[in-house]
C-alpha cells in the first residue's frame, strides 16, 4: 500500500483550539465544507481593533463564496475599556483575543494580530505609527500576507481622518504598504526562509454604508451579502450578529438582521473588479497543475453526498486525500488536505479525545491522560498508535462501529516543559509592542496547546495522522460538560483569581501619620529565582485565561490625607477603584439595587459612581430623587465617566442640573493640566494638589467629557491634546444643597491600578468635599 504524507493539521487545530466543547459537524454543514473543497481562493480583511472587522462581509466571503478568508487584527483591544469586569490592559486584550476567536468559529474566518499594542485612543496617523514601531508592524502585516497568500485585500478605514480614530486610519496605510511590500524580495528578507513573496491581485477599502442604500460613490465597485443560506438555515445578517455578539467585554450584542445588505468598494490598487471581488482571479483548480481531475473527483463526491448517511463519502474522501498529496502547489496542498481530513473525520464520525481530570500539569510531576476513540459511523478504521510526549502506545486495532475505547496513561511533563503563558508576553513589551522574537509565533492569535496527542489510524486504506490538544474536561452540574485549556505549572502553585491593586501607601489620616501595606494573596512560586503570580480570569463565553505576571509590590512614596471612613460604591462595567479606595483607608460598602432601596445613604461620607454606571445599570434613574436627596443632606455623589450613548432607553439624569457627555477625550497623559481656579477647595483640602499631581499618569488623562453645562457647575481643570483649544469638561463640581456633585472624565480608574500618586490625592480631595 502506497503511503501519503501526513501534514500537521495546523489549520483544524487553530480552528477548534479555544472551543470549550469539540465542535461537530452537521451534515449540511459537511456539504457546504465539500463545495469549498473546489474553491481555492483567499480573501485577507485589515483593520485596527476587535470588533473593526465587518462580520457580515466575513461570513458571506467565507460560507457564500467560500473563499479562505481572514481577518487580521494590527492590536488585541488591550487599550479599550471593559464592560463586563475589571480587567484592563494585556487582560483584557486576552479577553478581546478569545472573543474574536469565538466570532471566526461562527463567522467561518480565521483570525490573525501583530504584535502592535492598543495604547488607548489615538488621534493621528502619525503617534499610532510612531509608537508602534512602524517597521515592526508593516513586518507583521507583510509576514501575515505571505503565509496566508490572498487573492484580495480589503480594509476597513480610509487612510484619512474620516477613520475616525489613528489606530483606524494607521490600519489602512499599513494595508497598503504591506501590499506592496509583500511581493518584493527585498523588502524584509529575512521571512522568505520561511515564505515567498506573495503580491495579491487588488487591494481595496470597504466603504461605510453612510446610512442609504445609494451608491456613496458612482466609482464604487458594491455587492449585495444579505443573502440566505438554507444549508445554514439563516441569512448572514443573522451570522453576523452571533459573530458580533461574542464581543461582549464591549457590549457589542445586536440584534440578528434579515434582508439585502450592500457593501461598497473602492480600489486602492490593481484593477478595480466589475462583477465579483475576484474577478481575474482562477478561484478553481485550474489554477494548479493537474487540478482537472481533482475538481471532477469533487463533483462526484457532491453529487452522490448522502445527507443521512455521509459516511459514503469517505472512502472518496480518502481517495480526493491522496490526489491532492500528489499536486506541487504546496500552500493549496496543505490546504485541503487539512480540510479533507476534517471531512474524513466529520463523515466518518470519528471520535478522537485526549483529556484530563486536572485543570493543571505540573512540572517534573506525572499527568493521567485519558485517550477516547469511537468509530460511530462504522467505517473500516485501524487505531495503529497514540503518541504524546514520550508516550508511544502501539494498538494496531480494529475500531469496531460505535464502541468506546478508551485508554488511561500517566504522561511525564519534564521539567524543560515551557509554563503556560501567551507567547505574546512571554518577553517584558515595549512601550507600543510586544516583543515576539521567534518569526514563525507573529501573527499567530494564539497560543498552540501545551501538549498535542497524535492520532495515527488508517481510513480505507489512508494512512492518516490527527492531533487533538489535551484538554482539561470536567461537568459542572449547571452547565454541564465542559473543556478547559491545560495549563502547565511549576510545583507548589495556587491560582489568583482576583487581581487587587498591588500598591504600599504611606497614608496621613485625620493628621496620624500610619502605614499601610496591602499586599493581594496571590498564587507564587519561584522560577529561575524569579516570583510569579498565576492569574486565572474565568468568564462563561470564553476559555479560562492563565497567563504568569512578575509578582512585585509597587512601593508609593505618597503622603495621603483622607477624611472621613465610610464610602458607598455603586459599580459600573468594571474597574479596581473598590480596591484603590480600601487601601487609602476607607471602609466601602458596594451599594446593589437592594442597598440603594433600603440603606440609609447618610451614613456614607461619599458615593462613587463605577466607570459607565448609567450606561449598563437602568436601574439608575429609578434612585435619581434618593441620590439627590442624598446630596443635599450634605453627602458627595462622584460619578466617574458615563459614555454618551447606551444611558438606557431614556436618557439618564445624572445630576442635579443638566449637562450632556461628548466624546471628547484628552489622550495626551503627559498633556499640561491648567488649574482654572486656583484657590477652590478641591485643589487644597485635604490635600494640596500641585501640577506634580499630574506627572506620571498613564495611557491618557480623561475621557467622556461633560457638555453644554448649567451655570451652576464649575469647571476646575483645563487640558487639551497638542494640535487643539483646550478642554474644560474632564471635572464638574456644583455644590447642591448642603453637599456636592462631581462629574469627571478623569481616567482614576486607570491611574488607581498604575499607582499613580497624584490620582490618590485629588481622588481623596473629591471626596472630602464640603
Amino acid at each position: 500500500m502506497k503511503k501519503i504524507p501526513v501534514l500537521s493539521l495546523f489549520v483544524l487545530i487553530l480552528a477548534i483550539a479555544g472551543a470549550q466543547t469539540p465542535p461537530s459537524l452537521s451534515s449540511s454543514n459537511i456539504y457546504l465544507a465539500m463545495k469549498k473543497l473546489d474553491v481555492l481562493g483567499s480573501v485577507l480583511y485589515f483593520a485596527a481593533h476587535p470588533d473593526d472587522e465587518n462580520s457580515r462581509l466575513l461570513a458571506y466571503l467565507a460560507k457564500e463564496k467560500l473563499y479562505r478568508t481572514g481577518y487580521l487584527s494590527l492590536t488585541r483591544g488591550d487599550g479599550g475599556q471593559n464592560l463586563i469586569g475589571n480587567e484592563q490592559g494585556v487582560e483584557l486584550g486576552l479577553i478581546r483575543t478569545q472573543e474574536l476567536l469565538a466570532a471566526r468559529r461562527i463567522d467561518g474566518a480565521e483570525q490573525f494580530f501583530s504584535r502592535a499594542y492598543d495604547f488607548g485612543f489615538s488621534k493621528s496617523t502619525e503617534e499610532a505609527l510612531k509608537t508602534w514601531d512602524r517597521q515592526k508592524v508593516l513586518s507583521d502585516a507583510v509576514w501575515v500576507i505571505r503565509k496566508f497568500r490572498p487573492d484580495v485585500i480589503v480594509t476597513r478605514f480610509p487612510k484619512d481622518a474620516r477613520a475616525g480614530h489613528g489606530h483606524h486610519s494607521a490600519s489602512a496605510v499599513i494595508a497598503e504598504e504591506a501590499y506592496l511590500a509583500a511581493g518584493d524580495p527585498a523588502m524584509f528578507p529575512e521571512q522568505l526562509k520561511y515564505v515567498q513573496p506573495w503580491k495579491a491581485k487588488r487591494l481595496l477599502w470597504n466603504t461605510f454604508n453612510f446610512g442609504g442604500a445609494a451608491d456613496p460613490s458612482n466609482t464604487s465597485f458594491k455587492i449585495d451579502v444579505g443573502s440566505y443560506n438554507p444549508l445554514l438555515g439563516k441569512g448572514y445578517g443573522e451570522v453576523a450578529a452571533e459573530s458580533r455578539s461574542q464581543h461582549k467585554s464591549q457590549g457589542f450584542g445586536v440584534a440578528r438582521q434579515r434582508g439585502p445588505s450592500m457593501e461598497y468598494f473602492i480600489t486602492w490598487q490593481g484593477k478595480a473588479p466589475e462583477k465579483e471581488l475576484m474577478d481575474d482571479i482562477n478561484t478553481g483548480w485550474t489554477r494548479v497543475r493537474g487540478g482537472n481531475a481533482i475538481h471532477e473527483k469533487i463533483s462526484q463526491l457532491l453529487s452522490a453526498y448522502s445527507l443521512t448517511d455521509p459516511s459514503r463519502s469517505v472512502k472518496p474522501l480518502t481517495e480526493l486525500y491522496k490526489m491532492i498529496a500528489l499536486i506541487d502547489d504546496s500552500y493549496w496542498k496543505e490546504q485541503k488536505m487539512n480540510e479533507v481530513a476534517q471531512l474524513i473525520e466529520a463523515c466518518s464520525g470519528l471520535w478522537l479525545d485526549a483529556t484530563t481530570e486536572t485543570a493543571t500539569a505540573t512540572l517534573d510531576s506525572y499527568l493521567k491522560v485519558n485517550f477516547s476513540i469511537n468509530n460511530r459511523n462504522g467505517n473500516k478504521i485501524q487505531l495503529g498508535k497514540i503518541l504524546l510526549q514520550e508516550l508511544d502506545t502501539t494498538l494496531n486495532s480494529t475500531l469496531p462501529a460505535n464502541n468506546n475505547l478508551v485508554i488511561s496513561r500517566p504522561v511525564y511533563i519534564k521539567n524543560t516543559t515551557p509554563l503556560s503563558q501567551p507567547y505574546w508576553l512571554v518577553s517584558p513589551m515595549q512601550p507600543g509592542y510586544f516583543d515576539v522574537k521567534d518569526q514563525q509565533l507573529i501573527g499567530g492569535a494564539d497560543n498552540q496547546p501545551a501538549f498535542t496527542a497524535r492520532f495515527l489510524l488508517n481510513v480505507e486504506g489512508l494512512d492518516i495522522e490527527y492531533r487533538k490538544p489535551v484538554k482539561h474536561k470536567y461537568t459542572d452540574p449547571v452547565k454541564g460538560e465542559l473543556y478547559q485549556p491545560l495549563v502547565v505549572v511549576p510545583k507548589d502553585i495556587t491560582v489568583e483569581t482576583q487581581l487587587n491593586v498591588n500598591v504600599h501607601l504611606n497614608i496621613l489620616q485625620d493628621n496620624k501619620s500610619t502605614s499601610k501595606k496591602s499586599t493581594p494573596e496571590a498564587a507564587v512560586a519561584r522560577v529561575n529565582k524569579s516570583r510569579l503570580v498565576l492569574r486565572n480570569i474565568s468568564y462563561d463565553h470564553i476559555p479560562e485565561l492563565n497567563y504568569f505576571r512578575v509578582d512585585s509590590v509597587k512601593e508609593i512614596p505618597i503622603d495621603l490625607k483622607i477624611t472621613g471612613k465610610k464610602i458607598g460604591y455603586i459599580e459600573g462595567a468594571g474597574d479596581k477603584v473598590v480596591s484603590a479606595l480600601q487601601q487609602m483607608g476607607y471602609e466601602v460598602t458596594i451599594l446593589t439595587d437592594k442597598e440603594l432601596e433600603n440603606a440609609d445613604l447618610s451614613v456614607f461620607q461619599a458615593i462613587l459612581t463605577g466607570v459607565r454606571a448609567y450606561n449598563v445599570r437602568e436601574s439608575l434613574n429609578g434612585y435619581y430623587d434618593k441620590l439627590m436627596k442624598y446630596i443635599e443632606q450634605g453627602g458627595n455623589l462622584v460619578v466617574q465617566y458615563n459614555t454618551s450613548s447606551q444611558i438606557g432607553p431614556v436618557k439618564a439624569k445624572i445630576g442635579p442640573y443638566p449637562f450632556n457627555i461628548s466624546r471628547v477625550r484628552i489622550t495626551d497623559e503627559t498633556a499640561a493640566v491648567r488649574m482654572l481656579k486656583p484657590d477652590h477647595p478641591v485643589l487644597h483640602y485635604p490635600n494640596t494638589i500641585t501640577p506634580a499631581d499630574f506627572d506620571g499618569w498613564v495611557q491618557e488623562r480623561s475621557i467622556y467629557h461633560a457638555l453644554g453645562w448649567d451655570d451652576h457647575y464649575e469647571t476646575i481643570l483645563s487640558m487639551h491634546d497638542p494640535g487643539e483649544n483646550d478642554e474644560e469638561g474632564s471635572l464638574l463640581i456644583a455644590p447642591y444643597g448642603k453637599g456636592h456633585f462631581v462629574y469627571t472624565g478623569l481616567v482614576f480608574f486607570r491611574e488607581l491600578p498604575a499607582g499613580v500618586p497624584g490620582s490618590y490625592r485629588l481622588l481623596a480631595n473629591l471626596i472630602s468635599l464640603q
